[in-house]
């Protein structure tokens, strides 16, 4: 039990990472087998018999990385075009019918598994001529020609960076792929000590040797090539064939200065917008998931780190906005027409442009910049705070002091993978709205089962009889080590759910204020933990001095209660995330309770009182 608990956190996260490691392998073959082929084969015939079987391994070893694939709805198609590949290059088909079918496969995993393609922050290419001096210039070269000293003997030699064919095929995805994963059967290693920054700093490099463009073309910001995802995932042939000449020198000036996409940062407004375009250019596509996660990435990545400073200007304005964009993924769900999404799409923008002028217009004030930072580590760290000081007041109650180090143990432990988590997500690799929002949800369906299963186990000791027993029986026996385990697992789901989030909501605030609103921040935050201090003092002040019956009875039903509002707040995290579809109903709303205006989640609570009504009275009886 305190395995499942205590680890379910980190398993969610290792799951996504390991989908999104493999699937980074998958492409990276893919991507290897596209632009290699060609040295392979010529007009039907072998020309490089080692490159040859390399390529029939590359092709067998993708089919069979497609089969480890999760499950969807495209699976199968993928599968067909794995099993054409493999045939295609056992039948030494043209290399430009190869690279067709990689590129159609390439771009279907990156849409369909939602893997992430962009550098999380600027790359810096003088930090990447240093790495490459220290880590590439010994086999690719000084100047990335490919005739470095260790290079000699090499087989396959080391690429030459300055080959103008291989530049035209290769993607700047395809360049981090091979420097995070290293390639299997040659002198190319995995730089698994680089950080994420480092490698994409490093493919940008390499990237932008073959040619290199310092005027920047006309309108170089509104081309479609400025956005990252399409620049990190397409070829300079494609940026040519797409764009025209105007397409291949956006493409070479981009890659050789990624600064110009870094130097402006977009708000989250604009980002919003953006993402709402990408969805609806993916829906006319008829894309529908790739529609549907960008409708999810434009809240979860855009909106909602801006939702808490709308709110303190015009709270119906922040709620409407919400429930639009809920609409908006609603349709997209339910293949709703063009016109339809459309429309939708239209009305979020109008309640976005009156967001931005309301921002602009009044920017936070002192007092609203305080009373943002306040309410958001109150309303964060209310629930947490509570089922902590609870578990402690217990085990004072029932003198089992020796068990405090359980539940110290599981909070602080929260508090520092929540700090952990944030880091890596700014420093080593990006979690994305989504994944944030699923492990927050799925986090507060496990706090859910857990703080009913306390309840359960706190009232039972209610009855004369089970409270006699209960006293009769040893506290240490009583108290076994599974039970404090699991005390300390509620204790660190409670309290992780909140920290991550809450670090991300205040640095979101910190950047859409000035020098004195930031001195606000401070305040709001001192002053929220004052008033937590507080509350927690007094749990443990008058809950101890109650008999013990009464005090099983008061905290077991304070834990029926969390448990109710953890189950409201998991649906509307997991409908958030994109992941269960949401049915709004005409019903008052109340986020501090964990009541939202949407029948699954109602329905989940509806359930659970039912469920617990039912049990506490027949345990009465």
């Amino acid at each position: 039990m305190k395995k499942i608990i205590f680890y379910l956190m980190f398993a969610v996260s290792l799951y996504s990472q390991a989908i999104n490691a493999n699937s980074q392998q998958l492409l990276q073959l893919i991507d290897y087998l596209g632009v290699d082929y060609a040295g392979a084969v010529e007009q039907g015939r072998v020309i490089n018999e080692a490159e040859y079987k390399e390529m029939l391994d590359f092709s067998a070893g993708i089919h069979q990385q497609l089969a480890a694939l999760p499950d969807n709805e495209v699976k199968d198609e993928l599968l067909m075009q794995g099993a054409k590949l493999s045939q295609w290059v056992r039948d030494k088909k043209p290399a430009q019918q190869i690279k067709s079918l990689t590129d159609t496969l390439h771009s279907t995993i990156i849409s369909v598994y939602n893997i992430t393609v962009t550098p999380y922050a600027q790359p810096e290419l003088k930090q990447a001529a240093l790495l490459y001096k220290q880590h590439c210039a010994s086999c690719h070269g000084v100047t990335g020609e490919g005739n470095g000293a260790a290079a000699l003997g090499m087989d396959p030699p080391p690429i030459n960076f300055h080959d103008i064919n291989r530049y035209q095929q290769r993607t700047l995805y395809g360049l981090f792929s091979t420097i995070t994963q290293g390639v299997a059967g040659t002198g190319m290693t995995a730089f698994t000590e680089l950080t994420d920054k480092q490698r994409w700093s490093l493919a940008f490099y390499v990237g932008s040797l073959a040619v290199k463009n310092d005027i920047k073309p006309n309108d170089v910001n509104h081309h479609p090539l400025a956005d990252m995802t399409i620049l990190t995932t397409i070829t300079p042939a494609q940026a040519k064939a797409q764009y025209g000449e105007q397409g291949e020198q956006v493409m070479t000036f981009l890659r050789s200065h990624p600064d110009a996409l870094f130097t402006d940062k977009t708000s989250p407004i604009e980002f919003t917008k953006q993402k709402l375009r990408d969805s609806f250019t993916a829906y006319q596509k008829q894309k529908n998931d790739l529609a549907y996660q960008l409708a999810v990435s434009a809240y979860l990545d855009g909106y909602e780190l801006i939702e808490k400073n709308i709110g303190a200007l015009d709270k119906q304005l922040m709620f409407d906005i919400e429930a639009a964009m809920t609409d908006l993924r609603n349709k997209i769900r339910s293949t709703a027409s063009i016109d339809s999404v459309d429309n939708q799409i239209t009305t979020i923008n109008k309640k976005l442009d009156v967001a931005a002028a309301l921002l602009t217009s009044k920017s936070l004030s002192k007092e609203a910049t305080f009373a943002g930072a306040f309410f958001i580590l109150l309303r964060e760290g209310l629930e947490a705070l509570l089922i902590v000081a609870a578990l402690v007041a217990f085990l004072v109650k029932t003198k089992r002091l020796d068990g405090l180090r359980y539940i110290h143990f599981g909070w602080v432990s929260a508090l520092i993978v929540g700090i952990l988590t944030w880091w890596a997500s700014v420093s080593l690799f990006n979690i994305s709205g989504a994944s944030r929002e699923i492990t927050e949800g799925i986090a507060a369906i496990v706090a859910t089962v857990v703080l009913l299963y306390v309840g359960f186990w706190m009232h039972d000791k209610t009855s004369a009889a089970k409270w006699k027993s209960f006293i009769d029986d040893n506290m240490h026996k009583a108290l076994s080590s599974g039970t404090l385990w699991t005390l300390s697992g509620l204790s660190f789901i409670a309290v992780y759910r909140e920290a991550f989030e809450t670090i991300l909501f205040y640095q979101a605030l910190w950047v859409q204020t000035g020098p004195d609103g930031q001195a606000m921040v401070f305040s709001g935050f001192i002053t929220a933990a004052a008033v937590l201090v507080v509350v927690g003092w007094l749990i443990m002040r008058y809950s101890v001095r109650l008999p013990l019956r009464q005090f099983f009875a008061v905290t077991g039903w304070l834990m029926f209660i969390l448990a109710i509002i953890f189950a409201g707040k998991g649906i509307a995290a997991l409908q958030e995330a994109g992941v269960l579809m949401s049915y709004p109903v005409n019903f008052f709303r109340v986020d501090l309770l964990g009541i939202y205006p949407n029948l699954q989640g109602l329905l989940l609570q509806f359930v659970l009182i039912v469920l617990a009504l039912f049990l506490l009275r027949k345990k009465s009886n």
